[in-house]
Parts: C-alpha cells; sequence; structure tokens
C-alpha cells in the first residue's frame, strides 16, 4: 500500500506497474544498482537520505525495496512529493529520487493573545522558526496551546492557524487566538452524598467556587486538568473512610450564556462503608504474625482506609529492605466477605535477592560541595541495602534547606552485570539561600522603624552560615556579624560566633548602647536531631539620656559576661520553610561569670507544623521566657516586653508589659514609664497557604496571645492574656519571605489596628 501523497513513478524498463496503484503485485527484480543519485534537494544533506534507504550501490533492486525506500524518504517529513526513475548513462543503471521540498517557516505569529505573553506560548509548540514546515506537528501545536490556555483557566479559549506563502520556498504560520474571558466556578453541587458535607468535599478539591480573593490568584478558575484531578481525589477520600464501592458519577457541567461562568453537578453513589475482618501474611514472610501487625496502622475491626493500607505496604517493604532485601515486592489483595460490608486483607511478599549499595553520586549541586549533601547521609558504598536508611538519608539533605522543594531525587541504579548492587544517583536543584532582609513597622505609641540584614546559610558551598546585619534610621543603629561552621574540621561539633554593636533610642525612656561579642560550640546528644551547645556572651552597656526615674544608671551599665547552655531536637523537614515537624529549645543562661551584672535567664521555645491537607500548613510557637535574680538587680533594659512583628502582632513594640506611674522629676506631673517584667510567655498560631503557587505568594491568617508579668504567671491572680488576630500576605521572593501583615488587639481598651511589614521567616 502507498502511504501519503507519493508519486510513485517507474518507466522505461517497468511499463507494466501501473502509476498510482495500490497493489504492486509479486515481488520482481528490476536491475542491478550502479549508483543513486537525489536530484531536487537544497536544504536536506544527501547524506541524509541515502543512509535512510535500503537500496545500496551494486544490490539487485525489486519492486517491493523500492516501494519502502520511497516511504522511508517520504517519512523524513522533510519533502511534498517523493518520484523514483531508472536512468541508463554510459552503460549504468543509475537509480534517480527526485523530490521536493518542503518550505521553511521563517516566522511565527501569534494574533489575539491578549493575556497571555509571546514566551509563555513559544515554549509550548515544537514549530520553530527555521525549521521545515510539517502541518501535522502545527496541529498538534494548535492542541498543545488549547491545552494551555485550558490550564490558565481559558476554558473556551478558541485556535486556529494559516500558513500563508511569503516566497517559493518560505512560509509564515500564523496562530490565531480567541481567549474569550476565563471561566469562573460560581457553583458545585454534589448529588447524593449523605455521609459528609457539601464544604467538606469541596476543600479536597483544587476546583474552588469563586471566592473573595479570587481576583488575586487562579482560586475560582475553571481547569479541565485540575477537575479531572479531582473526582480521583474525591474518590480517594472515600476510600480513605471505608466507602471502598464508591462511584463519582460523570460530572455535569454547564456553562453560562455569557461564556463567564460554569456550574458542575457531581453525582456521587457512596456504597456501604467497610471495615475490616481479618489480616493475613503471606509468600515468603521472614517475620512472625505478630510483629508484622504491631508494624502496620490497619487493624482488624477499624473502618477500612486505602491510604493506611498505602502507608502499611510502604512499612511493610522498608522492613524488608532494612534487611537487605531491596527487590522486596509486598502485593495486596482486598477480598469482601460475603454478605457483610467488610474485607479482608491479604498481603504477599516476595522477597527477592540480598544486595548492597554501590556508588553514590551527586548531581546538580553547582555549588553545594558533596561532602556537604554525603555527611547527611545514613547511607554508605558497599554496605547492605537499607530502605529507612535510604529515606532517613533523602530526609536529612531536604532538611538542609538549601535545595528547591521536592527537587531532591534519589534513585537507585543496578550496573550492568551486577544485579544484587544498587548504585545511588542523588539529584538536587540549588535555591538561593542567601537572603536580605528589610523591616519596618509603626506603631502610634512607637516610632517607624527600618532595618535590613544579609545572610547567607550556604556561605561558599561549605554548608557554613554567615551573616551582616546593619540597622539604621532615626531610632536605631545596629552591627552585627555572624558565622557558623556546622561541622567543624569534618566533625559532629559545630562552632561559630558574633560580633555586635548597637544604639537604639526605640524606647521613650533612654538611648542605650551595647557592644560585644559571643561564641558558641555545640554536639549531637542521645540522638543526630538533639545537640547541647554551650556559648560564652560578653556584652558592654550604656544608657544615656535617660527619661526614666526608676532607672539606676549603676544598675543598667556595666558589662555583663555570662555562659548559657541550650538543648536543642529539630525535626522539621525544612529548616527554612517547614510544613512537618518540630523543633525544641531549652536554655538556661548565668550572668555572673565577671563582669557587673548577675542574673539568671530560662527560656523554652517550642514549635510544631503540620500540612493539613495539600499545601494547607498549620504552624504553632510556644515561647516561655523568666529572669530570675542573683544577687544584684535586674536593669530594666533587660527586662521583657512583648509587641511587634515578631510576636504579639496587634501591638506596637514594647506595647505589652508592666508599667508604672511615677512622678518627672524634670516636669513634676504623672508619667506612665515601661518598668518591664520577669516573666513572658505567647503563643502563635497560623495557617498558611498558597496564594499564587508559581509567584511563590502565600495568604496566612494568625491568632497571638501572651503577656508579660512582674515575676510570673498567676501572681495576685493575674492570668491576663493578651490577644490579637489577623491576616497578611506572604512573598517567598529572591531576597527573602516578603511579610505583609494587619494584626487587630481583641482588647476592649485598645484602639486601632497595627500593620507590620517584615522580610523574613516569622519562626
Amino acid at each position: 500500500m502507498l502511504k501519503g501523497p507519493i508519486l510513485w513513478v517507474l518507466f522505461l524498463f517497468f511499463p507494466l506497474l501501473n502509476l498510482g496503484a495500490q497493489e504492486i503485485g509479486p515481488k520482481k527484480k528490476l536491475f542491478k544498482i550502479d549508483e543513486i543519485r537525489v536530484r531536487g534537494i537544497k536544504k536536506v544533506e544527501k547524506e541524509a537520505i541515502i543512509e535512510k534507504i535500503i537500496s545500496k550501490k551494486g544490490m539487485v533492486l525489486d519492486n517491493y525495496t523500492l516501494k519502502k525506500d520511497l516511504d522511508k524518504i517520504y517519512s523524513l517529513k522533510y519533502f511534498e512529493f517523493v518520484e523514483a526513475h531508472q536512468k541508463r548513462s554510459k552503460g549504468k543503471n543509475i537509480l534517480e529520487f527526485i523530490v521536493k521540498e518542503k518550505p521553511i517557516v521563517t516566522s511565527i505569529e501569534f494574533d489575539g493573545n491578549d493575556e497571555l505573553d509571546l514566551d509563555e506560548l513559544s515554549s509550548q509548540i515544537s514549530t520553530k522558526e527555521f525549521s521545515i514546515l510539517d502541518i501535522n506537528t502545527v496541529k498538534n501545536d494548535v492542541k498543545k496551546l488549547e491545552k494551555f490556555y485550558e490550564e490558565k483557566g481559558f476554558y473556551l479559549a478558541s485556535i486556529s492557524f494559516n500558513v500563508r506563502q511569503v516566497s517559493p520556498e518560505n512560509v509564515e504560520v500564523t496562530f490565531k487566538i480567541q481567549e474569550f474571558d476565563k471561566v469562573k466556578v460560581k457553583k458545585i453541587i454534589f448529588l447524593g452524598n449523605k455521609s459528609f458535607e457539601d464544604d467538606q468535599l469541596k476543600s479536597i478539591m483544587q476546583t474552588n467556587e469563586e471566592g473573595l480573593f479570587s481576583f488575586m490568584s487562579d482560586s475560582g478558575n475553571f481547569k479541565e486538568f485540575n477537575f479531572q484531578t479531582d473526582i480521583e481525589r474525591l474518590k480517594y477520600f472515600y476510600q480513605t473512610k471505608g466507602y471502598l464501592q464508591i462511584n463519582v458519577g460523570t460530572p455535569e457541567i454547564t456553562v453560562s450564556e455569557d461564556k463567564k461562568w460554569v456550574f458542575i453537578t457531581i453525582k456521587v453513589n457512596e456504597g456501604p462503608r467497610f471495615s475490616i475482618n481479618n489480616i493475613f501474611f503471606q509468600g515468603e514472610v521472614l517475620f512472625p504474625e505478630r510483629e508484622l501487625k504491631e508494624k502496620i496502622e490497619l487493624r482488624e475491626g477499624n473502618v477500612y482506609s486505602e491510604e493506611h493500607l498505602r502507608k502499611d505496604i510502604q512499612k511493610l517493604t522498608e522492613i524488608y529492605q532494612d534487611e537487605g532485601y531491596a527487590f522486596a515486592n509486598v502485593l495486596r489483595q482486598i477480598n469482601i466477605v460475603p454478605g457483610e460490608n467488610k474485607v479482608d486483607i491479604e498481603f504477599s511478599f516476595e522477597k527477592g535477592k540480598i544486595a548492597y549499595f554501590g556508588k553514590i553520586f551527586v548531581k546538580g549541586n553547582t555549588k553545594t560541595r558533596d561532602k556537604v549533601v554525603r555527611r547527611e547521609l545514613k547511607i554508605r558504598e558497599g554496605a547492605r541495602y537499607s530502605g529507612s536508611a535510604l529515606r532517613q538519608s533523602k530526609e536529612n539533605v531536604n532538611r538542609l534547606g538549601f535545595f528547591e522543594r521536592g527537587s531532591v531525587v534519589f534513585n537507585t541504579i543496578t550496573p550492568k552485570g551486577k544485579d544484587d548492587v544498587l548504585d545511588v544517583e542523588i539529584t538536587v536543584k540549588e535555591k538561593n539561600t542567601g537572603q536580605i532582609t528589610l523591616g519596618a513597622g509603626y506603631s502610634t505609641a512607637t516610632k517607624g522603624f527600618l532595618n535590613a540584614s544579609i545572610s547567607q546559610n550556604n556561605f561558599a558551598g561549605k554548608g557554613q552560615t554567615l551573616s551582616f546585619k546593619l540597622t539604621l534610621s532615626g531610632d536605631q543603629q545596629e552591627y552585627n556579624i555572624g558565622f557558623t561552621e556546622p561541622y567543624l574540621f569534618d566533625s559532629t561539633w559545630s562552632a561559630g560566633g558574633r560580633i555586635f554593636s548597637n544604639r537604639s533610642t526605640l524606647n521613650d525612656d533612654y538611648e542605650v548602647k551595647r557592644k560585644g561579642f559571643s561564641l558558641q560550640a555545640g554536639h549531637p546528644i542521645f540522638n543526630e536531631f538533639t545537640r547541647l551547645f554551650a556559648s560564652y556572651n560578653f556584652t558592654d552597656t550604656a544608657l544615656k539620656d535617660v527619661n526614666n526615674p526608676l532607672i539606676v544608671s549603676s544598675v543598667e551599665n556595666g558589662i555583663s559576661s555570662s555562659v548559657r547552655t541550650t538543648i536543642e531536637t529539630d525535626k522539621r523537614d525544612n529548616r527554612f520553610e517547614p510544613s512537618s515537624g518540630y523543633f525544641t529549645s531549652f536554655s538556661t543562661e548565668y550572668v555572673g561569670v565577671g563582669g557587673d551584672k548577675k542574673w539568671i535567664k530560662t527560656e523554652t521555645d517550642l514549635r510544631y507544623f503540620k500540612s493539613v491537607w495539600g499545601d494547607l500548613v498549620f504552624r504553632s510557637r510556644l515561647v516561655a521566657a523568666k529572669i530570675g535574680k542573683n544577687g544584684k538587680e535586674i536593669p530594666i533594659n533587660q527586662r521583657f516586653t512583648l509587641g511587634g512583628p515578631r510576636n504579639l502582632r496587634g501591638y506596637g513594640i514594647y506595647d505589652i508589659g508592666p508599667k508604672v506611674e511615677v512622678v518627672n522629676p524634670s516636669t513634676g506631673l504623672l508619667a506612665q514609664y515601661d518598668l518591664g517584667g520577669l516573666f513572658q510567655t505567647y503563643t502563635q498560631l497560623e495557617f498558611e497557604h498558597p496564594l499564587a503557587r508559581e509567584a511563590g505568594l502565600k495568604w496566612v491568617v494568625f491568632f497571638d496571645a501572651g503577656n508579660v508579668y512582674d515575676r510570673y504567671i498567676g501572681e495576685d491572680g493575674n492570668w491576663d492574656l493578651k490577644m490579637d488576630y489577623g491576616f497578611g500576605f506572604r512573598w517567598f521572593s529572591p531576597i527573602g519571605v516578603l511579610r505583609f501583615e494587619f494584626g487587630y488587639p481583641l482588647d476592649s481598651k485598645v484602639d486601632g489596628s497595627q500593620f507590620h511589614f517584615d522580610i523574613g521567616q516569622l519562626f
């Protein structure tokens, strides 16, 4: 059979062959080929054609070989038609192919694209300028563009194309686009759902009804791909709740007459809810049944959950892999008990052979040194394979925070001829670990402030932290240089220090100047996630322009010399953008190792992070701190106050804390002064979710509560807590995390609200 518009011409010695015939008849020898020529090519190399065909100089050509050669040449997609001729010259038989080349695409135009720019559209198509025109490729490009518009929310976009001849050998391709407006989801209706409310099912879906902030993001846009994924999400959700026979019908999508809105109706047939009858283990079982049942989450008598089943398969596979069986396979079979809403679950094991880790490679780290990644690994070359060690290694590398979220990939590769060895290829994609931090704030009680800092969390690609902080404003000047080496001399010891100098008049009662330095060393204790730190701190403090009769210069001024011990446990999945895990810190500082001052300060800092659903992250923090006397009075400038962008965001800086009214000696009038407290506690609760994921924009809602007390919470019956709530936006920009937050105090005695702008993560 002839394929495509091939003009197959054979004459002279082949008069019996019918031009354009659908059948070429029995196989016949035609002639011996003395030479092969190609005529009509201008841009395509002759060798590209000769290498493609079967016919060669010296062989005897037959009609079947010739047909295959014509098909092969045409399949190159370079030619509009192909002819084959036999020529005789000087007693030689010459096989000559005559071709006509397709035109070149000299330019590609887009007409009608108002919402999407040229770069976005050009990246989606396969047709390129100065390539040979292929109409089928152009047609496929139309489909790609329509799909791309659909993903961007232009569900009704229509695209066609036009090819214009600009010269005998050149054409111009134009894609004509009718975008229409983005289609918004007006209403999502569920029918047949009895066990779950509509709102609960809607919260699972990426497709959302248009809301208050839809204009700032893709929320509310209808995208076909996301919607099809949502159907699978709904099925999976029901299956995690025991509804094995859930059936989600084909949704009905109705477009409004003005083509701006869609109404979606989803029919659900829930079916019965299943519980677990029995759990069996079959095949190559290496562990006692009791031990296997303790490892899994599924329990006999509990409601069946597809999510628990998936996790259990991962756990069972991993315990086999920890014995070296890298290729272990755990199969599952679910059998419905006849006449009952119960299922039997059967796990079947295939252990495979024991394997060992081969070579370990790190790729994609153009800046970060290999050893920074390798020292986080729990696997070793030549060691027996371990699934949990491989998983923990990936978690540790992610926890560094030096790489893009989701970019850390561990691939295992079996080298040729070694079926019991697995090489590990670690692929990473580095992100900007430097951060420029700017901060500003204003309240009616305090003046405005502005600060800036530069930090590099992966200095010189060695995992070191180098920071420089500079604050310049009318009320504050600060200089701070710090350095931390997390693996001193490639050991498990960490070390660091900082030098600082600052002057501040943020408190109207005085101007304070401080300068000094600190040194710190740390080492793991108990496990790799818990470290003990010891530090020495030296600070020289001087107050002037004092406008607070409570302040005694001999108490405030002088040198404080202290040692501080801290125990930290860090189980966050990422140090700089956590979405799960926790962080705890317990510290005690003893001031009085020489110097002029003495006190003891203890502090507890607890943080917890959890991915609630999808990209919605719950973040929480609880801080408590106490200063105790140690034979001398405690300076007011060291006592606690709260308020501002880093703790209670509904209040201004220094707004919260004990205050007293005394007579101002210079005016003779009563005035209120900050006394500060010896005990503080506060908590912060947040929900954070992407607003525009591609742009790195997130929204956040928060609640803060806390207070500062004279000596301890509950003293003289004082259990009062200052509370606030608010919302904000965060942009994960190249220079750091920009935070714009509005706080509203829950206190009838406080008027107004607070706006805070800050750069850098809160906690």
